[in-house]
């Protein structure tokens, strides 16, 4: 069957608390340029939690798989996204990072490099998209990751004293991203993060303990992170 714009609209299930994600990647495996066009355009500034949300959603990951082979075109093409209001619209384009990545994550992680350079949506995007496990199985791409984390997460003007709400957003992703890294290769990642266990920034300390609470984390080494919490 195939699977029309309109199909996607109407079985978007939005609005409500989760969006149709099993219809969204069978749409981006089979999705042609012009539905991809189609989907982009019901897409505006203030689309949020609707049929038309889920069609941008769709448009974006499309995209990068139909173009997953051009890397810096899918990153130039999705990386406007990273900055929208819905957080639909932003999680996509990490879903985007994620599948581009798949077979080609070296390639990938040297395409990236200017975006950690932009606003904190757009670093979001970047530790969101490169910390998922099924992308963090060659050790080298790894520890590159966990050098980007680093990066991110240390650099004082991410992290002011108040926050502006983009700058929460970034805090929130750091929040996990951090235990996904680490358990991808733990004698990498100890290292890395214990470093960041001695930074004073009270939002970073934030990061360090809701990653430290993460089971993921714990059942890895659960005598390494106690010995970090006593040592907070």
């Amino acid at each position: 069957m195939e699977i029309t714009v309109g199909y996607l609209l109407a079985n978007s299930n939005l609005p409500g608390p989760r969006g149709n994600l099993e219809l969204l990647y069978k749409f981006a495996k089979v999705a042609l340029p012009q539905q991809v066009e189609e989907c982009l355009s019901l897409l505006k500034p203030d689309t949020y939690n609707c049929p038309e949300e889920f069609a941008g959603m769709c448009g974006i990951l499309s995209f990068a798989e139909i173009n997953r082979q051009n890397i810096p075109a899918v990153l130039a093409f999705i990386r406007p996204y990273a900055s929208h209001r819905s957080w639909r619209i932003r999680e996509a384009v990490a879903m985007a990072i994620q599948e581009t990545a798949v077979g080609q994550m070296s390639h990938l992680l040297d395409e990236i490099t200017p975006w950690l350079s932009g606003n904190p949506l757009e670093q979001r995007a970047v530790a969101a998209g490169l910390c998922e496990p099924k992308i963090l199985k060659d050790i080298t791409d790894s520890e590159r990751v966990l050098q980007i984390l680093a990066s991110v997460t240390n650099r004082p003007e991410n992290f002011p004293p108040k926050l502006s709400e983009a700058e929460k957003v970034l805090r929130k992703a750091l929040c996990y991203a951090w235990s996904v890294a680490i358990v991808s290769h733990p004698r990498a990642g100890k290292p890395v993060f214990e470093d960041l266990v001695k930074n004073k920034n009270p939002h970073i300390k934030y990061i360090v303990k809701e990653n430290l609470n993460k089971n993921r984390i714990i059942k890895m080494d659960n005598i390494w992170v106690n010995s970090i919490v006593n040592s907070l």
